[in-house]
């Protein structure tokens, strides 16, 4: 197990380096993905596909849901530079807000290519509209957010992977890679939020994560993961439910109580929020199950509960 070595921190961010035991002339930066609650760093470690491929890894966190950007945000960027100077080459991931630093910072940290899976384009309702549920995280940054491409190295390769069947998730690809042009996008439709749900629930992500250390991101190899992947994926099954609402609403309820039945605790949940206000009878009695199940759910279970239970019709 590789040692933490802290070579910035501050009250917003954290920079962490894993030292390859041989040593390395290549390193990879792994930006934090957005948490539940966040008031704090969560302890970190060295990703797995780092330790195998014999490469440096750094991690990089932030205290709060800010996307990377706060008032100490420049003195990350000189962090980053300073920690990635010597190496021969530099890759980056990150996941729904990391994508969005990866980017940010690509250029900051010397990154020649990415695998960015759903990031954000930018938060801001002047600039996208088209995602309402982030525009209240937004006002908790209390900034302007840079658009990507203002800071990050347009000429950044790698790949953007993304779920079509999310709207929003859509629009900021589409944005990102009209302002990072060498970006692919790849389309992985139902995998979710993000994108790599599904191939994650087939524990095929270091698999993707390697493409990317090595130089052979592969858009076939892909898309015939997620493809394999999504066979035995509750995830993808309730995806597809929730998409066959509008046109077959009888065996799309019908699948989704299956799945609020038998489904692991998560996606039990987010069967028995999609059934409440379509079937009430159906859905409270899936939740009431699913909580006598699951006695202790995670801190966000309550929220999201409460908010779908007051717009149960009456």
């Amino acid at each position: 197990m590789r040692q933490a070595e802290c070579l910035h921190q501050d009250a917003r961010h954290r920079v962490t380096l894993f030292r390859a035991p041989e040593g390395s002339r290549r390193a990879v930066v792994c930006f934090e993905p957005g948490r539940d609650r966040m008031q704090g760093f969560e302890p970190t470690s060295c990703p797995r596909f780092a330790e195998r491929q014999g490469i440096d890894a750094l991690t990089v966190q932030t205290a709060r849901r800010d996307w990377f950007v706060s008032g100490r945000s420049a003195a990350l960027a000189r962090a980053l530079t300073q920690a990635t100077a010597g190496y021969d080459e530099v890759t980056a991931t990150g996941f729904s807000m990391g994508g969005y630093g990866a980017l940010l910072y690509s250029k900051a940290a010397h990154v020649c290519r990415a695998l960015v899976v759903s990031p954000q384009y930018c938060i801001d309702p002047q600039v996208a509209p088209y995602d309402p549920g982030r525009h209240a995280k937004f006002a908790r940054i209390g900034r302007s957010m840079p658009l990507p491409e203002s800071q990050g190295d347009t000429g950044l390769g790698g790949v953007l992977l993304y779920d079509p069947a999310i709207p929003e998730d859509r629009a900021h690809a589409a944005r990102i890679g009209a302002a990072f042009p060498h970006l692919r996008l790849i389309a992985l439709p139902h995998g979710g939020h993000p994108a790599t749900g599904v191939i994650g629930d087939a524990n095929g992500i270091g698999a993707i994560s390697t493409m990317l250390i090595r130089g052979q991101l592969n858009a076939a190899r892909i898309r015939s993961l997620h493809r394999d992947a999504r066979r035995g994926s509750v995830r993808y099954r309730l995806s597809l439910a929730h998409a066959a609402l509008p046109r077959h609403p009888d065996r799309a309820l019908a699948m989704l109580a299956q799945i609020a039945r038998t489904a692991p605790p998560q996606q039990r949940l987010e069967a028995c929020l999609t059934l409440l206000p379509l079937d009430p009878a159906t859905g409270t009695a899936a939740l009431s199950k699913l909580l006598e199940d699951v006695p202790d759910p995670p801190p966000g279970w309550a929220r999201r509960i409460g908010r779908a239970l007051a717009e149960v019709p009456d």
